[in-house]
């Protein structure tokens, strides 16, 4: 006999977590499914010798303000909320010289560093001026004029200056690969200033006992109001009849419900576990259109010792971005002379996520979402390579490298590969034009009772993991009104 409940979450990554925390408070019966053996998704925290942090380098959680804390507060638990705030080290080297810390983030706000300094920092005088004019005039937008630009790229709109400076063009480059994942030429302008905007001179924190702990809290709320959330539940199928969800079927059986929302991804969920027969052909191939995020190659370092000073390093340079051409030889197997990568330490932030005496160090750099993509062992060879130049300090203590993932352990552990070259996207859909602000894709999908959650839609335009939070809260209230109009119109 199937299991009958109001509202099904497939995914407890921090979109669904969220979703399905905030509908068990609004009252809502609720399941959540996850296939992994730890809700968390890309986040999931993991263990290995006594050392504790993400499988992925994440960090970045605004300290005062954004959607973590705003989902904290609707789900009654912002006394839980417990994000250090450390300073960022951005580090970066001319050609041919060493590698150098540019500039550091203060959290103090009586010895708040120059935002800009990253970007000016290797341009003459009157390359600075050029790019403050430019840089003001972008940040002094209205919200309407950037909603305009959605349908612009990055690329499209800076080199309208044409003035414009080369560091600087490098610089937008190395944040459309960074902070949108994705490509300079397709990137959304829109979605990068309003990007921007939510983090520049903000302090960046990292959650103590890891992102892992934060969804778990949620979790939590989910069973204090009478939801289930049931681990090791791969959905195989979502099930539909004329046009209306069912339910899911798992290796456990049936689970009925009128309301399935997926954080599975939208490409998965109507090409795998929905199935294309249940979609018009027009709705299909948009969906397959959809373009993917880049995907992220990552690496732990566990040391006998603390050795890195800092919670956060960013490591750029001018020889490390790439546009279409740079990414296409990347592909090919020529890499860039530098790659860009982020270095989050979780113990720097929470001494308990390594032994006493040692440290973890947790390292990412951008690649392609193809899972089989030949380009990801050079990038995790150049990666490490790099990282022992930035840091030799930090070799003589290096007791392993473990966890080395890529795209193919994203698709493991969240949205599955449906279509030939990608899979493993490091956030889901990419931030790009014709997929951002007014044109992201709907949250509800063209079948009666099917929602999506997480990055892929639902959400404002923010980075990783604070854009499927916000999609999480924005699609509980979209359920919760849909079930209130079920309800009234006698659950039919």
């Amino acid at each position: 006999m199937a299991d009958k409940y109001e509202a099904i979450i497939i995914g407890a990554g921090p979109g669904g977590v969220t979703c399905s925390a905030l509908l068990a408070k609004k009252g809502l019966k609720v399941l959540l499914l996850e296939k992994n053996q730890r809700v968390g998704g890309k986040g999931i925290t993991v263990q290995s010798k006594g050392f504790k942090s993400e499988m992925f380098a994440m960090a970045g959680v605004p300290a005062h303000e954004g959607a973590w804390l705003e989902a904290f507060r609707a789900l009654g638990i912002e006394d839980r909320y417990r994000v250090v705030a450390k300073p960022l080290a951005l580090v970066s080297r001319h050609p041919g010289e060493k590698w150098q810390i540019v500039q550091t983030q203060s959290n103090d706000p009586d010895q708040q560093a120059d935002p800009l300094a990253p970007i000016t920092w290797c341009m003459n005088d009157k390359e600075k001026e050029i790019s403050l004019r430019i840089l003001a005039e972008i940040f002094t937008m209205s919200p309407e004029r950037i909603a305009e630009l959605d349908d612009v790229s990055v690329h499209d709109f800076i080199t309208r200056y044409e003035d414009l400076p080369k560091p600087l063009y490098g610089f937008f480059a190395y944040l459309a690969n960074t902070s949108m994942a994705g490509i300079i030429e397709t990137a959304s302008m829109a979605a990068q200033i309003r990007f921007m905007l939510s983090v520049m001179q903000k302090p960046l924190g990292y959650p103590k006992g890891g992102f892992g702990r934060m969804m778990e809290d949620m979790a939590e709320v989910l069973k204090a109001h009478n939801g289930e959330v049931k681990l090791r539940a791969r959905v195989e199928k979502i099930v539909v009849t004329d046009g209306q969800v069912e339910g899911v079927l798992t290796k456990d059986g049936l689970f009925k419900a009128p309301i399935v929302v997926s954080n599975a991804g939208i490409q998965p969920t109507v090409l795998k576990l929905v199935g294309a027969e249940h979609f018009d052909r027009a709705y299909i191939n948009y969906v397959k259109d959809l373009l993917p995020s880049l995907g992220f190659v990552c690496m732990r370092y566990l040391l006998n010792k603390p050795v890195l000073e800092y919670a956060l390093y960013q490591v750029w340079s001018q020889q490390a971005w790439w546009n279409l051409e740079e990414y296409k030889k990347a592909r090919a197997g020529k890499l860039t002379e530098d790659v860009i990568f982020t270095v989050s330490v979780p113990s720097n932030f929470d001494p308990e996520m390594a032994p006493p005496g040692k440290q973890i160090v947790v390292v990412g750099a951008t690649s392609s979402p193809d899972p089989q993509d030949r380009m990801l062992k050079p990038v995790f060879a150049k990666m490490d390579q790099q990282m022992c130049e930035v840091f030799p300090e930090m070799v003589p203590h290096i007791e392993s490298r473990v966890g080395l993932v890529g795209p193919a352990q994203i698709s493991g552990i969240s949205r599955e590969q449906v279509m030939p070259g990608r899979g493993g996207e490091g956030v889901g859909l990419g931030m790009s034009v014709g997929q951002t602000g007014r044109n992201k894709p709907s949250a509800r999908a063209p079948i009666r009772g099917l929602f999506y959650v997480g990055f892929d839609a639902g959400g404002r335009d923010l980075m990783g993991t604070h854009q499927a939070v916000d999609s999480g809260m924005n699609v509980a209230e979209i359920v919760h009104q849909y079930h209130r109009g079920k309800q009234q119109a006698g659950g039919k």
